[in-house]
């Protein structure tokens, strides 16, 4: 099966230490700001008429719906 890497853009709640924080941690630390963040990922599904891609991390294993204009850098493996 061929798996479609990229990276993707994305604000997330950040920690103090500039870590992904909220619901994206376990660590029980403040959210200090958000923060635009560039992350890997591979694309799970599209929706052509929203014009969207269900993104998988690479690094926490969560899925999040990315608009496709936030999402570059395409190759395959």
């Amino acid at each position: 099966m061929t798996e479609y890497h990229c990276t993707y853009k994305k604000v997330f709640p950040v920690d103090e230490y500039g870590r992904l924080g909220g619901l994206y941690s376990l660590a029980d630390v403040p959210i200090m700001e958000h923060k635009e963040l560039t992350r890997t990922g591979v694309i799970e599904s599209t929706n052509e008429e929203e014009q969207f891609y269900l993104v998988r991390d690479t690094e926490k294993n969560f899925t999040e719906w990315i608009p496709m204009a936030d999402v570059t850098s395409l190759w395959f493996e």
